[in-house]
């Protein structure tokens, strides 16, 4: 079959039998789940069974590119990884930008499929249709940075994109991340762990191969349209100027920056972490990922001091909040320096900085003591607290390594009440957007996404209320104008999520990043424009509402793969602290107020049942997924 868009092959290995294989994709597929996330989606559903371990053989990790990667679209330069999370025993899956996921199509895949684990280290290299199995023994015990550099020598490809693991993915550290290109971080849900397991230390990916369009001038065409659309790009100025670290003071005036471990939304000091503080002392350039034109990444370093950092890539915004702002820290120089250490050692920078401000307050409330910690006193706002303990999480030494379990597990380890502050949702640590301050969409999006807490898959629903913003979805439904950001029921924000929450799979299942899909109907990436796309690309006509039926498919695999694992309503829920009023700031007084009828308008508009949280037959059935409708029911998990 000729194939338009795609590449029409799957690099399959098998780390136990050392043995690698190549497979054709399948035709169906394309219309069905359209790539990325939802190819991983029905991969992980068909080949794994309920009740894995996560850090066993029988975990399978996914690397997957859709059709739009590595092509004339804007921002195509992304990666999608899928396994069962070590973290949160959930649907584990994370993104990232750079140029691995071009390069892996140029090299002739639409995605690799890894199962099993190798008797030693070993790394993967990838090239043109084919691929090896290497010894990577010499590369055990090596930060990203030095893997990376050693790599790309041994190959004798310095064009080629490396994804690697750190010490942290090899302590499987539970909130390890997959690192490629030095900087750039697939950081939730700890997939560097699962690597880690597999004693796989590293993909090298080189290629030469043309993706090809079915039509070549009409894409050329649609992909220069949607080119121009991004010259009006709401974002385009404040992310290329500044980053994503330019929003620290936006969002803290607004009352919606997470300070002090959630305690409140709100930090006098703000300034001292922002985008303008970086770019005034510390910015070298900015730098963009493959296919894009907005350049958010910042390329930073501190060059004496108390606290030296090499040249590398960020911080960005959640780095600065979670790594600085959560615990006090005004010392924006220590903050690099943490962002440096978390990217070479291979840490999500998120969950990092989340548990340690949780420890940080276990420790002044007298939970934890200097006994615990090895001699150190955690206080807030000082930097060498925080730069301590990145070192013994990712080394899992002393009280680093209870830290590396993940905030949940940690506090079950300290007891007394802890869980009370530990600030998560089904495991995954909540990141820097408060849904007290900045949208109670967040409400919604933390308690039913399939990897837990995340303000990014499958969207930044808060952008819907609080800048606001249409994404071109009206003409599907979308609710508008849309309610005051503090509105919780009766204002259809359940109709409203589920339209931004399918919007936010298309990127994760098209392959591309999530920036360019936010805006008016003449500045983004609308289902309407990327069906055009799509379908010049690859010779398969959709529509927008194709397009948006094909991700709510992927959505709900992953919600019944969850639903297999043992989730269920009881755990699609906010921890306590983000219920409690903030203290502090524009947001005093703001507390979710109706957390159970929020959550019944997202399961209705979704199809689930309000009592079990369960998907029902009607839906499943609807979307052409009977055989997993038949599935659940077997197990007694279907509505």
């Amino acid at each position: 079959m000729k194939w338009y868009g795609y590449m029409g092959k799957i690099l399959r290995v098998d780390l136990s039998k050392k043995k690698v294989s190549v497979e054709d994709l399948k035709p169906e597929w394309a219309k069905l789940y359209l790539g990325g996330a939802g190819f991983g989606a029905r991969i992980l559903w068909n080949e794994m069974k309920g009740g894995v371990d996560p850090l066993s053989p029988e975990n399978i990790l996914v690397a997957s590119t859709g059709p739009l990667t590595g092509t004339l679209v804007p921002s195509s330069g992304s990666i999608f990884y899928q396994f069962k999370s070590p973290l949160t025993g959930a649907w584990g899956e994370a993104r990232s930008g750079g140029k691995f996921g071009p390069m892996l199509k140029f090299a002739g895949f639409d995605m690799i499929i890894i199962t099993g684990k190798a008797d030693e280290p070993v790394y993967l290299y990838v090239e043109d249709g084919s691929a090896e199995i290497r010894s990577a023994k010499h590369l055990w015990g090596k930060t990203v940075h030095e893997t990376t550099d050693i790599l790309l020598e041994e190959v004798g490809r310095p064009e080629a994109s490396v994804a690697c693991i750190g010490p942290a993915g090899e302590k499987l550290v539970k909130f390890s991340a997959i690192m490629n290109d030095y900087d750039r971080a697939a950081g939730r849900c700890g997939g560097g762990a699962v690597m880690g397991s597999k004693n796989l230390k590293a993909i090298v990916v080189f290629g030469e191969k043309s993706i090809v369009p079915a039509k070549p001038d009409k894409f050329f065409e649609d992909a220069l349209e949607a080119h121009e659309a991004m010259k009006k790009y709401v974002f385009r100025e404040i992310l290329g100027m500044l980053g994503t670290i330019g929003l620290v003071n936006a969002l803290n005036a607004a009352g919606a920056l997470p300070t002090m471990n959630f305690k409140t939304t709100y930090f006098p000091e703000a300034d001292s972490m922002s985008g303008d503080m970086l770019a005034e002392k510390y910015l070298v350039k900015r730098r963009a990922c493959f296919g894009c034109t907005i350049g958010c990444g910042r390329y930073s370093w501190v060059p004496d001091g108390k606290y030296p950092t090499p040249l590398h890539e960020g911080p960005e915004y959640e780095t600065s909040d979670m790594l600085g702002v959560q615990s006090l820290l005004t010392d924006l120089e220590a903050v690099v320096r943490a962002n440096y250490l978390c990217n070479n050692y291979g840490l999500d920078t998120i969950s990092t900085g989340n548990v340690i401000a949780f420890a940080i307050e276990a420790f002044e409330r007298g939970y934890i003591t200097e006994e615990d910690t090895g001699g150190l006193k955690l206080r807030w706002g000082d930097p060498d607290v925080i730069l301590t303990l990145v070192d013994a999480i990712a080394k899992r030494e002393g009280f680093g390594d209870v830290l590396a379990e993940g905030v949940k597990k940690a506090a079950e380890k300290i007891g007394k009440g802890a869980d009370e502050f530990a600030v998560h949702v089904k495991g995954l640590e909540v990141p820097a957007h408060d849904p007290r301050g900045e949208s109670r969409n967040f409400v919604i999006q933390y308690a039913v996404t399939p990897r837990g807490a995340c303000h990014m898959h499958p969207n930044w629903a808060g952008a819907y209320d609080f800048i606001p913003l249409d994404n071109g979805l009206r003409e599907f439904g979308l609710p508008w104008p849309p309610p005051d950001k503090y509105a919780e029921v009766g204002v259809k924000r359940g109709i409203a999520y589920r339209l931004l929450a399918l919007h936010g799979e298309l990127a994760e299942s098209l392959g591309i990043c999530r920036f360019p899909l936010w805006g008016s109907e003449d500045s983004c990436l609308t289902p309407k424009r990327l069906a055009r796309l799509y379908s010049s690309l690859t010779g398969i006509e959709v529509t927008g509402k194709d397009l948006l039926v094909a991700a709510e498919r992927a959505w709900n695999l992953k919600r019944a793969f969850n639903i297999r694992e043992g989730f269920d309503r009881r755990h699609d829920t906010l921890p306590k602290r983000l219920l409690e009023p903030v203290t502090t700031g524009p947001a005093k007084g703001q507390a979710v107020i109706k957390f159970d009828e929020l959550l019944d308008e997202a399961y209705e508009a979704f199809g689930w049942d309000k009592k079990t949280g369960y998907i029902t037959r009607k839906k499943l059935e609807e979307l052409g997924l009977a055989d997993v409708a038949d599935e659940l029911a077997k197990i007694g998990k279907i509505a």
